[in-house]
């Protein structure tokens, strides 16, 4: 045990009183997650937990006890002496997002600059919204709602690796196997809409994570090898399918009613339900007795009258009884009058029970709070079981990319949502379930619907939401047809990339390697400002998704390389943690490339190609002149990255200039 009046920090680690410390208080899943990654920065970090964690890594355990305290994250001198007032970034990843909060606030007073990450137990509070728009520098975050995008990728029936949206534009990654040798080397087989996001070799692993460009873009695929392409999907499949027509709705009601009246038949015929044989014998037995005491001889007139008592009409019903007695009331009367009084009043609780169940379906229908819609037979839709917040998201997520999503809420009714599997399983059983998301809080449960489910529908997808498995990706072969996720261990990343100063949008899962969608907004002392997309792109290794132009209102979707980074831009990338983390020291990859100029035509526009020259290399064209000067032989540009510098091979060569991209190794930089 460690006693929280003392902190030892290893010896292979800095004081946190540099301005690079790290601060995690929470040693929960999240918060050993978030250890595992910012371990590998290489960066001060101490811990705070009431209690010893239960290390899921014992190594990792070990190497933390020296810089673990014990004690409340909300007790200021708890917070001083784990260094929290010259920290970098606080990481506040207690389950009880109040306690964050309030220790959140403790901080604040502690170090007013530093970055602040609050865990959020799910749901946004009005509380947190005001925190979160009042304190500077306080992000909260929902790690259930961060890991909504890979939930649905993995429950995507139509056989493509994961989409998503970014400011209103579909993207799409799909996986295809090269069938033979290619004719065309990776550059030519880019387009516009397309972007190469993981090569796998057909004779070996990848040379490094997807989304970096580690790959030669002059080498050529060969047979087996698979790639993964980033494609931007058409806008019109953001848009939501054409409603079916009413009649095929109605009959689809007709028939589930028709069925259930079968199934009402023959739960009597085998004596399933007593309650409902015994009390539809009684009716027609009151029904057929009353036919006789109240008819007169007239068994009709008697059935008649016992209806009318059964309404709860009682003294119009019992007058017309005794019509044939003059309307005069005797002794004689008095059992045949108590009678009909139990029929009346039988009747009346009756029709209440009605006029109950009318009542409910119409409140139900009025508040929103009523079952979906029975779909046409035939529909193909997605299940997604419990979730609460989860599955919302994943609804609104699976809904734009026109898949038809069914939810069952048992323990929390929702508006639109089936109370049981049973009543969902009944009411869609003429359709076509396609993937099952069960998003329980309890692993077990969870495990047992989803083996029972995949029983009934062998070949339909599976995801299940895991809270105690840690590396739960290596349970999915024990479990063939099933992923396994827990979003504590995805989000991770994402929670780190935040306590860092990023802005992220969501997680993916790509080739085994976490991804993550951030926002950049480019200010005078970003290291992306003045950079061109293709430098950004070939120098940090990530994907450059969508680029909005400062005061611009219309985004646009994967930018030209050649477009250059200016003051007010936002840029949306797709990139793994290493990469965010590089961007935010401008380390930049070193340019092995050069292009050779070789020769021109005699027509060439020699002041045109300076500004291509200008453009690509981020300089004036009067300092272009010595490239175009080639009386003494070709000329070397300085370096470059490979994809701006074939998109300038390209633009030269049109222009009328015998030029090659080279390797930079023998260029003069």
């Amino acid at each position: 045990m460690v006693d929280a009046t003392r902190s030892v920090m290893l010896p292979s680690q800095p004081a946190l009183t540099a301005p690079d410390g790290i601060v995690v208080c929470g040693l929960g899943g999240l918060g050993q997650a978030c250890l595992s990654s910012l371990l590998a920065f290489n960066l001060p970090i101490r811990c705070i937990d009431r209690e010893p964690p239960k290390w899921v890594d014992l190594a990792q355990g070990k190497r933390l006890l020296d810089v673990t305290l014990l004690g409340d994250m909300r007790n200021p001198e708890v917070l001083i002496e784990a260094g929290v007032a010259s920290a970098r970034a606080v990481l506040l990843l207690s389950q009880d997002s109040g306690v964050n909060l309030e220790a959140a606030l403790q901080v604040r007073l502690l170090n007013p600059k530093a970055q602040l990450v609050v865990r959020s137990s799910g749901g946004s509070s009005s509380l947190e919204r005001q925190l979160q728009d009042r304190l500077p520098g306080l992000a909260i975050v929902d790690p259930q709602l961060l890991t909504a995008g890979i939930f649905a990728n993995a429950l995507r029936p139509d056989g493509t690796e994961a989409a998503f949206d970014v400011e209103g534009e579909l993207f799409v990654v799909r996986s295809t196997l090269q069938q033979q040798a290619a004719s065309r080397d990776l550059f030519d087989q880019l387009s516009r809409l397309q972007r190469l996001v993981q090569w796998f070799p057909i004779d070996g692993a990848p040379g490094g994570p997807p989304a970096s460009g580690w790959w030669n873009l002059d080498a050529k695929p060969a047979a087996g090898d698979r790639l993964l392409w980033l494609e931007l999907a058409s806008t019109l499949e953001t848009r939501p399918r054409a409603h079916r027509g009413q009649w095929a709705v109605l009959w689809a009601r007709f028939r589930l009613l028709f069925e259930s009246c079968q199934e009402a038949t023959e739960r009597l015929k085998d004596r399933r339900n007593s309650l409902l044989s015994w009390g539809l014998l009684s009716l027609l037995l009151l029904l057929f007795v009353g036919s006789f005491l109240f008819g007169n001889a007239s068994p009709l007139r008697g059935l008649m009258l016992t209806l009318a008592l059964l309404k709860g009409e009682y003294l119009d019903a019992f007058s017309f009884i005794i019509s044939g007695s003059n309307n005069e009331l005797s002794p004689a009367h008095f059992p045949l009058a108590a009678l009909a009084l139990i029929y009346a009043l039988g009747g009346t609780l009756l029709t209440a029970w009605l006029v109950a169940l009318i009542l409910d379906r119409l409140l139900a229908a009025r508040i929103g709070n009523q079952e979906p819609k029975p779909m046409v037979a035939g529909t193909p839709y997605v299940l997604l079981l419990d979730g609460g917040p989860l599955a919302a998201r994943l609804e609104q997520q699976l809904r734009l990319q026109k898949f038809q999503v069914v939810r069952v809420q048992e323990n929390k009714p929702e508006p639109l949502a089936y109370p049981s599997l049973d009543r969902a399983l009944r009411s869609l059983r003429h359709c076509r379930c396609q993937a099952v998301g069960v998003l329980s809080e309890d692993l077990m449960a969870n495990l047992s619907v989803a083996l029972e489910l995949q029983q009934r529908w062998p070949g339909v997808r599976l995801a299940v939401r895991s809270h105690s498995l840690s590396q739960s990706s290596n349970f999915n072969a024990l479990f063939e047809g099933m992923q396994v996720i827990n979003p504590l261990e995805v989000a991770a990343d994402a929670v780190v990339a935040t306590a860092l100063g990023e802005r992220v949008r969501g997680v993916l899962r790509l080739a085994e390697e976490n991804l993550l969608i951030t926002d950049y907004k480019v200010n005078s002392s970003d290291t992306l400002q003045g950079l061109s997309l293709g430098t950004v792109a070939g120098g940090y290794g990530l994907i450059p998704l969508v680029l909005i132009g400062y005061g611009a209102i219309k985004p646009i979707a994967l930018p030209n390389p050649e477009r250059v980074l200016q003051l007010g831009d936002r840029l949306v990338v797709l990139a793994s943690l290493a990469a965010l983390r590089q961007v935010e020291a401008g380390n930049l990859k070193k340019r092995c490339w050069c292009l050779e100029l070789r020769s021109l035509r005699p027509n060439a526009p020699i002041f045109e190609v300076q500004i291509a020259l200008a453009r690509y290399l981020g300089s004036v064209p009067g300092d272009m002149a010595k490239y175009v000067d080639l009386e003494h032989g070709a000329q070397r540009t300085a370096p470059l990255y490979q994809v701006p510098g074939r998109l300038l091979e390209q633009a030269l060569k049109r222009l009328g200039v015998d030029c090659e991209l080279v390797d930079a190794t023998t260029c003069e930089a």
